[in-house]
């Protein structure tokens, strides 16, 4: 028996001994674990990198409990997976997974329930769903929340330990104490990504207001420049303004929008699109004044929201006391991730400043308008008081030396002067008129008719005056060409033709067509050259247009004007 107690004796101190080591090989690990947690946790606080912090923590998680696969996911607001960054995966095995994870099964149990999950194998879960063709098997499981001022920011995933076939109860304090060191470096990173942000919107409204001041000038011009500016600080693909069709109306009183600055793919096809106020995603919010980030319209835009679902932002452009001057749009790639509240904070500030400094730039445009009407009212008023009356008065002298004049060559050559003093007189009143008339006062129509009853004005010559089509639709360059051609054409036959009747006709089409008809003594070379009818030639020439004059069959001389709708 002696022998028999002094056998087990022994074999209990070997067991002692053994279940010793292991327990210093278990101190051991956990004393390297812990220094590897330590230098990890001091990495994080280095970098305020938000995406950069991200991947750390996933590769030291990794490092920390033995992983051969890492995954951090960052939970939106809806519940859903806004991002999902992975590591030890190789890229064409991912490639052949395709997407992503949206947050479901085993994944999504950490959202619900904020508590760590260890897992012995990972498939046996009730919550389990299988894995997609071609994803590596997967047995053991530990999932960490990561918690930010008690809101879950996301989920930190490990899979398949290198060192054994489950994760240990130390690995999980490893992963939970490198969580809430995560928290801390991420609400870092997430603090100072937000200061960076407001910097950079604050630089660009502050460019865009100095850009605007400087500029004036058409406002497509400065939306574009706002839509350049939004797009690239949201990482957006697509950025476009609506603004109203007519931008005299009251906001209530708008029923369609018009795309009038499109930036990013398709810009070209976005351009000129018009869109109902009533039944549209855009058209709600120009009327509610509210901004709203979605992935669908309910209006369509060709080449801009008819490509399916995708992440926007749909921001008014409001301006105390004019009210919501038109929308602001952004849109991702569809495959991007969505937008969160925190854009529209930064984007609503960004366009109320953009929309200040348009309602700004325009007000300083219409005070140089100002101006320069005003210098051209003093223009007109010295050439009406002094020019013409001078003119008028040598006119008058030069009458009244014919009548003593005894020599009939020299009386046909001061009358011929006499002629040229009122043709002169005609064409200074005409200039005056042009001065004084605005194209912003006045239509295409309205200042055709001021141009002919002016001309016309105490002339024995019966006009009429015939006008069809859209006349709205004639660009500014072309209609100023227009104008000065009609008065140029009848200008000519009142003062040397000797016409009775005169008829002018303004036709809108696929282009603009002017023909001046007088039944008077028809083209005299010489009247030509003189008063300068080649002019209306030069004047269709510069845009791109036509002019032709000819003779009446029956007397008096025809001319027709043709130009495009738009200037070239």
């Amino acid at each position: 028996m002696g022998d028999d107690d002094s056998a087990f004796s022994e074999l209990g101190k070997r067991g002692l001994v053994n279940s010793m080591h292991e327990q210093l090989d278990e101190m051991l690990a956990s004393r390297d674990q812990m220094a590897l947690l330590l230098r990890v946790i001091v990495g994080l606080a280095s970098d305020l990198d938000l995406d950069a912090t991200l991947h750390r923590i996933v590769t030291a998680a990794m490092e920390l409990t033995g992983a051969r696969y890492g995954a951090l996911g960052v939970w939106a607001a809806d519940g859903t997976l806004l991002s999902f960054l992975h590591s030890g995966m190789p890229v064409e095995t991912a490639a052949r997974i395709g997407h992503l994870p949206v947050g479901k099964g085993v994944l999504g149990v950490l959202l619900d329930h904020p508590e760590p999950l260890r897992l012995d194998d990972l498939r046996e879960h009730p919550n389990a769903v299988g894995f997609p063709e071609h994803h590596p098997p997967m047995g053991a499981f530990l999932g960490v929340p990561i918690t930010i001022r008690h809101l879950t920011f996301g989920s930190l995933y490990l899979t398949e330990p290198t060192v054994g076939t489950t994760f240990s109860g130390a690995d999980e304090v490893a992963a939970r104490a490198l969580a809430s060191a995560a928290a801390v470096a991420i609400d870092n990173a997430r603090l100072f990504d937000r200061v960076r942000l407001t910097a950079e919107w604050m630089e660009a409204s502050r460019a865009i207001t100095t850009a605007l001041a400087a500029e004036g000038g058409p406002v497509a011009k400065p939306l574009t420049m706002i839509a350049e500016r939004v797009c690239e600080l949201t990482g957006s693909e697509q950025a476009i303004v609506l603004v109203p069709v007519d931008a005299s109306l009251p906001s209530e009183e708008v029923e369609t929008l018009v795309v009038t600055a499109a930036v990013g793919m398709l810009a070209k096809e976005v351009m000129g699109q018009r869109v109902p106020v009533t039944g549209s995603t855009t058209g709600g919010v120009f009327r509610s004044g509210e901004p709203l980030i979605t992935e669908s319209f309910r209006h369509p835009i060709q080449a801009f929201t008819d490509v399916g679902q995708r992440p926007a932002i749909v921001m008014p452009l409001r301006a105390h006391p004019r009210g919501t001057l038109g929308v602001l749009v952004v849109a991702r790639n569809q495959n991007d991730t969505s937008f969160d509240s925190s854009f529209l904070d930064l984007v609503s500030d960004f366009a109320d400043h953009a929309a200040v400094a348009l309602v700004l730039a325009e007000s300083q445009q219409q005070a140089r308008e100002l101006s320069v009407i005003s210098d051209r009212e003093r223009i007109a008023h010295d050439l009406h008081d002094h020019v013409i009356q001078r003119l008028f008065a040598a006119g008058m002298d030069l009458q009244g030396t014919i009548a003593r004049s005894r020599s009939a060559e020299i009386s046909q050559r001061l009358s011929r002067t006499v002629d040229d003093l009122q043709g002169t007189i005609d064409e200074i009143r005409s200039r005056i008129f042009a001065l004084q008339t605005s194209r912003g006062d006045l239509g295409l129509g309205q200042l055709v008719q001021a141009t002919i009853a002016d001309l016309t004005e105490n002339r024995d010559i019966e006009t009429t005056v015939r006008m069809s089509g859209p006349l709205t639709a004639v660009d500014e360059a072309v209609a100023e060409h227009a104008t000065s051609v009609i008065t140029e054409a009848v200008s000519n036959a009142v003062r040397h033709s000797g016409a009775a009747h005169l008829t002018v006709e303004i036709t809108v089409a696929d282009e603009l067509t002017v023909v001046v008809v007088d039944d008077g003594c028809g083209i005299d070379p010489a009247v030509v050259r003189r008063s300068g009818l080649a002019n209306m030639q030069r004047r269709a020439e510069l845009v791109g247009g036509s002019c032709v004059l000819s003779e009446q069959p029956n007397g008096g001389t025809r001319v027709r004007w043709v130009a495009p709708l738009r200037a070239r």
